[in-house]
């Protein structure tokens, strides 16, 4: 058998078995176009690291992600007392949630062929660290974080965002 043809081989085997090794050398994948206002079922990012308690989605409908799994849009996340989570976005933004972290992923997309979207997080408590990927970099004016009490405009790359649980 030659060398040449092996690789391949390697590495579908390699990708089959490790989920790491599956994402670096996956093809890429074409952005999805704009959803409509609402919709929810659009992926936006992956989870990367759980730690402790987190949980995605609504009261009554919460389930406790595992790395690897969807982020979509309009999508609650929440962490507990010991909880913290790192999402990585299309655009390549991180997010790293503190513990005692709620939040909303209330808009983003990200067109990568114009470079050309929005973002807002709607930070209900808790703190998050944001590391922007392009979209903040290219268009800054539309990359947002609401709290309680501000809105974040960001001219930076990275920062983070605390917010207190209003009483």
């Amino acid at each position: 058998m030659s060398p040449f043809l092996a690789v391949p081989l390697v590495t579908s085997l390699l990708a089959a078995t490790s989920p790491c090794f599956a994402q670096a050398v996956a093809p890429a994948v074409p952005t999805q176009p704009s959803a409509p206002a609402g919709a929810d079922t659009v992926r936006i990012g992956t989870f990367k690291q759980i730690e402790g308690d987190t949980r995605m989605g609504r009261a009554g409908a919460q389930r406790t992600p595992t790395p690897g799994d969807g982020v979509n849009v309009s999508q609650r996340l929440s962490t507990g007392k010991n909880g913290a989570a790192t999402i990585i976005l299309k655009d390549g933004t991180v997010l790293t949630m503190g513990p005692d972290t709620t939040m909303d992923l209330s808009q983003f997309h990200f067109d990568s062929t114009t470079q050309q979207g929005n973002f807002v997080l709607d930070l209900l408590q808790g703190s998050v660290r944001v590391v922007t990927g392009l979209l903040a970099r290219i268009n800054p004016e539309l990359f947002k974080i609401n709290t309680p009490t501000s809105v974040v405009g960001v001219r930076g790359t990275d920062f983070i965002v605390e917010a207190q649980a209003v009483q």
